[in-house]
């Protein structure tokens, strides 16, 4: 219904998911990328939109960014062994921006009741793990003015506890069309093994074009006049049931999804995210009511 889908993505046909094509206003815009410019075409109705509302947008441009990715990747002959079926980075740590815990709090909600216990009971025994793991030197509700901790040294300390994510099963994510954007977004050249940390050779990741991960959180950060945040997958239901009010607010939709287009093309252009005045978004990690800077 249109009550619920103020942002219809349209998809390579010009087709809208749910068939509305009038009365709505269209986007049409492109993201230069290495291998050529990815062109997008979205109807946004002129309503009231809240968080969760942009995430089908976020993971259709994600998607197709990493596809173009891939493929420029793949006519310059290197081997991307990425692909559905494969758990090797299963284990990592997954943030999710904040419009993303929103939208996987009401996906999961809208689950049969038996399945949304146990998705839930998932998530929360995975937390408690995280929580019971962290190290005194992280544990602290507000980062020092000394502290040095980057992602890589956070991913490092996650990757270590070989903790699997709460959606696998069987070696396969049961959320695979849902994914987060950071999932979507990893993508490796080579062989698979080092992230499977088989052997003393690091993963060889690819940086894409652009983050629709960090435009999101940007977005957002704007929104809620806050600071960049991003929350653990497996603390994510918690985190969303605490701030449920916050996941209510709402925005004119057009005016959402046009500063988010800004921002994409701004980030594309520049290949990194700044504020107004030129400095660089402090960003944190949510753990529940502990967060870091990453």
């Amino acid at each position: 219904m249109i009550d619920k889908a103020p942002v219809m993505v349209l998809d390579e046909h010009g087709r809208t998911e749910n068939g509305f094509g009038g009365g709505l206003k269209t986007f049409d815009f492109e993201l230069d990328v290495p291998g050529g410019p990815v062109h997008f075409e979205v109807h946004v109705a002129q309503r009231p939109a809240n968080l969760s509302d942009l995430v089908p947008l976020a993971r259709m441009i994600s998607a197709r960014l990493s596809l173009a990715t891939m493929n420029n990747l793949r006519r310059d002959g290197a081997c991307v062994p990425c692909r559905k079926g494969c758990p090797a980075c299963c284990t990592y740590m997954v943030p999710l921006s904040v419009p993303e815990a929103f939208r996987l709090w009401d996906d999961v909600s809208d689950l049969p009741a038996d399945q949304r216990g146990s998705v839930y009971e998932s998530c929360v025994a995975a937390a408690q793990k995280i929580l019971e793991a962290v190290p005194q030197d992280l544990a602290g509700n507000e980062p020092t003015q000394t502290d040095s901790l980057h992602i890589s040294r956070l991913g490092g300390w996650y990757a270590g506890l070989r903790l699997p994510c709460p959606f696998l099963s069987d070696g396969l994510c049961t959320s695979y069309q849902d994914r987060p954007l950071a999932c979507r977004e990893h993508l490796v050249t080579g062989s698979a093994a080092p992230c499977r940390g088989e052997g003393p050779a690091e993963p060889s990741v690819v940086p894409l074009p652009v983050s629709v991960l960090e435009c999101l959180g940007q977005l957002t950060a704007e929104l809620e006049q806050s600071e960049l945040e991003a929350v653990m997958l497996p603390l994510a239901l918690p985190w969303a049931k605490e701030n449920i009010e916050r996941s209510r607010q709402t925005w004119p939709a057009t005016a959402m999804v046009e500063r988010f287009i800004e921002i994409l093309r701004e980030t594309t252009n520049d290949g990194r995210q700044r504020t107004d005045d030129g400095r660089r978004r402090e960003k944190r990690l949510s753990i529940a009511d502990w967060r870091l800077p990453i």
